[in-house]
């Protein structure tokens, strides 16, 4: 301490010469590129996006077809959910003794026929999961549930004459999800 309160100038320089020799240190273990190396994750480097798209959608899809059993109607509407199992998809996993009971009622409707309805209430006590392909303009179902959050599904496909198709999902007098879609083969899906 006597030493620095001597000779300042040379402190001073002896600092400077010391963090001088640190930031090249670190810069040396860094790879000494001047960009900072990226983690690969034990796997190769990853890849550098391109400035343009590879291709580009012209339009939207159209459905090959609309389904005409029951079981394709409930393969689309585990399609239509969000990808992952059916338990975690409603946010519940195992029982439901404990959970919060519940009126749902489940409706599609349309202004021409209606070619499919799937629905699928997990926790239901009657019936489960369900479809109807007769044809009707309306679907209704209504059930005892339990849970706290997204507690049924519903999707329905309308007909060649449909201007317009929408489904609800009611829960305790509430409506918890309503979509609508226009045009003819339209599709609308509800989960609430």
């Amino acid at each position: 301490m006597e030493w620095i309160q001597r000779n300042p100038k040379k402190a001073v320089g002896l600092s400077a010469l010391a963090v001088l020799v640190v930031v090249v240190l670190v810069w040396g273990m860094s790879g000494g590129s001047g960009t900072p190396s990226q983690p690969t994750l034990g796997g190769p480097s990853l890849a550098t996006p391109t400035a343009t798209p590879t291709h580009i959608l012209s339009a939207l899809p159209t459905p090959s077809a609309v389904p005409t059993s029951t079981d394709d109607v409930l393969q689309a509407l585990t399609a239509a959910g969000s990808g992952t199992s059916k338990s975690t998809a409603f946010g519940a996993g195992g029982s439901s003794h404990g959970l919060t009971p519940h009126r749902v009622v489940i409706t599609a409707q349309s202004d021409g026929a209606l070619m499919a309805v799937g629905w699928w209430i997990p926790f239901a006590d009657g019936e489960r999961k369900g479809a109807d392909t007769s044809g009707s303009k309306t679907f209704t179902h209504g059930d005892h549930t339990y849970g706290d959050s997204d507690l049924a599904r519903v999707l329905a496909y309308s007909g060649p004459d449909s201007k317009k198709t929408w489904c609800t999902i009611t829960v305790d007098g509430k409506v918890t999800e309503r979509q609508e879609a226009k045009g003819p083969y339209a599709e609308v899906f509800c989960q609430g």
